[in-house]
């Protein structure tokens, strides 16, 4: 007993939460409206193109019923509050017992269009329509029998004057009457050969036709004879009514916003001005008042307090479908629709802007990346892209004339678009390029894809296709999954998980990234439309007659909230947690508003703690039904669950995290979190990274591994800490010399830990060097040049205007220089160290041949040259030497002039046509050099 009544009370719950959070209809309806009655002068009902509107408070507000068809309703009329019928094309009736909320379909074995019905008392009833058929019916509507007129002209209007006569409008200009409830008909001839759309009488003599062309017909002897009235317009009339309580007073409505009055019984007639081009169909007086209400195309109905002498508009719409929506905040969005309509709303839809192409195609998607920039796709492979919300548009070409359905952007640049047989193709360039993607092997029609992130995609179509890849797109591999239904949208709930919808009920989710997918039963066998989350757990479903369906859990569950509405509902879409719309046909628009909690501002804690058990909380709006989520990692929630305060047992060292949302019957909040740094004692550190020999005045910086919730306490000496105290990165400053030392204690709190330091050795930038000691005067041969060597120093030598060469010792304190030419040049040493280059030593040094000369190392009796002086030829005698490895003649620049090639076992070479000069002879040895002057004449 007591599981029955907590059971009950749950589902009570659960009832007043759907009840509480509804969807309302944003602005009108779009649909046409073609017939309106009243049965006193608060009830009364409208028909029209797939709605039948009922009001109970004469008119001040209207209440959707749900219409028994798709097709097109014409005529209405109650008998009394709860038994009426309706009629429309391919001869559909049909008749409600319960004031509209069911319908029964009477079969009248007709596709004619009934135009027309009317009740003449409970139990006769007549209808009208087109190839001349008139039906009555004696039993209040419930069947019917065809009654002979002798005309095949199409039966446009109905009225009775009294209980015995009644009269018929024709397309042929001609009018029916009966004197005897309808047993016979006869056709009154008017004088006209326009269409009559409407007929009506005031009294049992007076009437009035109305037609086509402005046609006004009046008659004040039952029809026998019809005068014509000057109506003052041209354009078509379709409705006449008169104020039942004043036969003076008349209006007559037309097409293209036709309003006339007459206050004279039907004498003259006055045009009324009215803002709109739309066509009016039906006009009808409230009972017996003043009042007045005229119906028309794009769910427009107008009202007059006072007999037609002036109107307001009390409904309006958009008669266009909307086949598809996308919001970014709480009021920015936009519609797209057929006949290439495109429509914008910055308030929410409380105004809606036509920002259209002019085309005539269907618009089946569309996908924005920002406010301004977006794409939209349709049928006839058209796609159009806009950088201003829709002001302007550039046409893309795909090179297709497919319907395209379906579209997902990573940013304004990159995307796809998918549509009929098995269409994607690609984009990187905003839809300048297209390519076309192979792979997915199906002719079925694509209807949406989306993507996880820039590799894991999932595209869903007809037949229960569905096609993923892990690759960005490059391949694809179709997926098994439990429905053969077509799947029609597809939204992702976290970072594994999303649920595609579909029709005859089908719901599906996968929790691994699309790989496998199950099925989700629920109770509603519709064609779903459109599915939109808000978080991991909300989420929402539209579909055929209103349907909308809400989960809480995930998508594992489904309720239905209440709408209002029976028209077919295309998509959803969220542009906040609180604020949600859905479009459907006949531009209808429903807002959902439900404040879910605010984000928590704050979570009050400890952010940086040793391993052990805290306390968390957040302020608490005080609202009933409020209860807050917490998800904690690296640690386990003790208590509080549900609560504003919870207790946490940490249980994982290092950087981790409380997460906090706020839940209520409308869903979750947003998401705060608190990063909060987990400690145990401080671990040994193994090693300080940076430089152990450094310059003094210098900043080097130093770093140990970081360890979050770890504070790193540095100390230098020798050295100031210029930034990074406390991290696990620092920059030192080295300002004394010699051996010091850099230390670190890592702290947290959980305590400190062990002191670790580094030897560090600072040394100064280089002095300048000795004096180069070596010869000042050179010859051009090899001379040692040196400076006093200092330790851990080097040394770089440099010889100006090339006039030698470093050929051994560069880098030491020694070195030999072989000098190349004649000339004064500056021998410069630079000493170097780790911390810089210093001062450098220069010697200057006269290079000369008559140096060379006087310093040559010759023995006369190993070398002679004869004759010498010469005219050019000589002969060179190296007898006594052995090995010789190179014989060369210079001219006074050091310029080599010959360059003679010794042979083992010859001591005798002669060289001819020596330029004139003093030249100088080089000889070398294994050992030994060897010069001679010569002179050529």
């Amino acid at each position: 007993m007591k599981k029955s009544y907590l059971l009950s009370v749950f589902f009570f719950l659960i009832c007043s939460l759907c009840i509480s959070q509804t969807w309302r209809r944003v602005g009108s309806w779009g649909n046409q409206f073609s017939g309106i009655t009243w049965v006193n002068d608060e009830v009364g009902f409208m028909s029209g193109d797939q709605v039948i509107l009922k009001t109970v408070d004469g008119g001040l507000s209207w209440a959707e019923q749900e219409a028994p068809s798709k097709n097109k309703m014409n005529g209405i009329d109650f008998f009394n509050e709860n038994i009426g019928l309706i009629v429309g094309d391919s001869g559909q009736i049909y008749r409600t017992t319960d004031s509209g909320t069911t319908w029964s379909l009477i079969s009248l074995n007709t596709s004619s269009s009934l135009k027309k019905v009317k009740f003449l008392n409970q139990n006769r009833a007549y209808i009208v329509g087109d190839n001349g058929e008139l039906y009555r019916s004696t039993n209040g509507g419930q069947s019917w029998a065809r009654q002979n007129v002798g005309a095949t002209a199409d039966l446009t209007g109905l009225t009775f004057a009294n209980q015995d006569t009644g009269y018929v409008s024709m397309a042929n200009g001609a009018v029916l009457r009966t004197f005897n409830q309808g047993n016979n008909w006869t056709i009154l001839n008017t004088q006209n050969t326009r269409t009559l759309n409407s007929i009506y009488f005031s009294t049992g003599k007076t009437g009035y036709a109305v037609g086509n062309g402005g046609t006004i017909l009046k008659t004040s002897d039952a029809g026998v004879n019809w005068s014509l009235v000057n109506s003052g317009t041209e354009r078509d009339l379709i409705s006449v009514s008169f104020n039942k309580a004043n036969i003076n007073l008349g209006v007559i409505v037309g097409k293209s916003a036709t309003l006339l009055r007459t206050i004279n019984a039907g004498q003259t007639f006055d045009g009324i001005n009215s803002n709109n081009t739309q066509d009016y169909l039906s006009a009808s007086f409230r009972a017996n008042s003043n009042v007045v209400f005229a119906v028309g195309t794009s769910g427009f109905v107008l009202a007059s307090t006072n007999s037609g002498g002036s109107w307001a508009v009390r409904l309006s719409g958009i008669r266009n479908d909307y086949n598809a929506t996308t919001f970014r905040n709480e009021n920015l969005g936009f519609f797209v629709g057929n006949e290439g309509k495109f429509f914008f709303t910055s308030n929410g839809g409380n105004s809606i802007s036509d920002r259209s192409r002019p085309l005539t195609v269907t618009i089946n998607n569309l996908y924005f990346t920002t406010n301004a920039f977006g794409y939209i796709v349709g049928d006839g492979g058209t796609v159009l892209r806009t950088s201003n919300s829709g002001t302007n548009w550039t046409s893309l070409n795909l090179n297709t004339n497919l319907n395209l359905k379906g579209a997902y952007f990573f940013n304004n640049n990159l995307g796809y678009i998918v549509g009929e047989n098995g269409f994607v193709s690609k984009t990187e360039n905003a839809g300048i390029n297209w390519q076309q993607v192979s792979g997915l092997n199906t002719t079925v029609s694509l209807n949406q894809i989306l993507f996880y992130d820039e590799f894991i995609g999932v595209v869903v179509g007809d037949d229960g296709f569905l096609s993923r890849t892990d690759d960005g797109g490059d391949q694809w591999g179709q997926v098994s999954v439990p429905t053969s239904s077509s799947l029609v949208d597809i939204t992702i709930l976290d970072q594994n998980s999303m649920i595609a919808i579909g029709s005859n009920g089908t719901i599906i989710k996968t929790e691994d990234k699309g790989l496998t997918w199950k099925s989700i039963s629920t109770s509603f066998n519709f064609n779903f439309t459109g599915v939109d989350f808000l978080d991991e757990l909300v989420g929402f479903i539209s579909g055929e007659k209103g349907l909308i369906l809400k989960t809480e859990d995930g998508g594992e569950t489904w309720v239905r909230m209440p709408t209002g509405t029976f028209q077919d509902l295309s998509g959803l879409s969220f542009g906040s947690l609180s604020i949600g719309y859905a479009v459907g046909e006949r531009g209808s628009l429903f807002q959902y508003r439900c404040a879910v909690p605010d984000t928590p501002t704050l979570i009050f804690g400890e952010s940086n703690i040793c391993l052990s058990q805290q306390a968390y909380s957040v302020q608490s709006s005080g609202e009933a039904g409020e209860v807050f989520d917490w998800r904690v990692d690296g640690g386990t929630i003790l208590e509080g669950q549900g609560s504003n305060r919870i207790i946490v047992r940490w249980d994982t060292p290092g950087r981790n995290a409380v997460l906090v949302r706020g839940q209520n019957e409308c869903g979750n909040g947003g998401t705060k979190g608190l990063e909060v740094l987990v400690s145990v004692a401080p671990q040994a550190i193994p090693e300080i990274n940076g430089e152990g020999a450094v310059c003094s005045n210098s900043f080097v910086t130093y770093s140990v591994n970081d360890v979050p919730g770890t504070e790193f306490v540095w100390q230098a000496s020798g050295g100031l800490v210029r930034q990074g105290q406390g991290t696990a990165t620092v920059t030192i400053e080295w300002t004394g010399l010699g051996s010091q030392t850099l230390s670190v204690t890592p702290r947290n709190p959980c305590g400190s830990g062990t002191l670790f330091s580094k030897p560090i050795t600072i040394q100064s930038p280089p002095t300048a060097p000795s004096q180069i000691s070596g010869a000042e005067m050179a010859g051009l041969i090899e001379y040692d040049y040196e400076v006093v060597n200092v330790p851990g120093m080097n040394y770089t030598w440099s010889i100006s205007g090339n006039g030698g060469t470093i050929i051994q010792g560069q880098g030491s304190n020694k070195v030999v220089v072989k000098w190349a030419r004649e000339g004064e040049f500056d021998l410069t040493v630079t000493p170097m160290n780790s911390c810089n280059t210093g001062p450098t030593s220069t010697l200057k040094v006269v290079v000369n041949l008559i140096t060379s000369i006087v310093e040559e190392k010759v023995v006369d009796s190993f070398v002679k040259i004869y004759p010498n002086p010469s005219i050019g030829n000589i002969r060179i005698s190296t007898s006594g030497l052995s090995d010789i490895r190179d014989i060369s003649i210079v001219n006074s620049l050091g310029q080599t002039l010959r360059q003679v090639l010794p042979t083992q076992g010859v001591f005798e070479y002669n060289v001819v046509d020596l330029p004139r000069g003093v030249h100088t002879l080089i000889l070398r040895t294994r050992e030994n050099e060897y010069f001679k002057k010569i002179i050529v004449e």
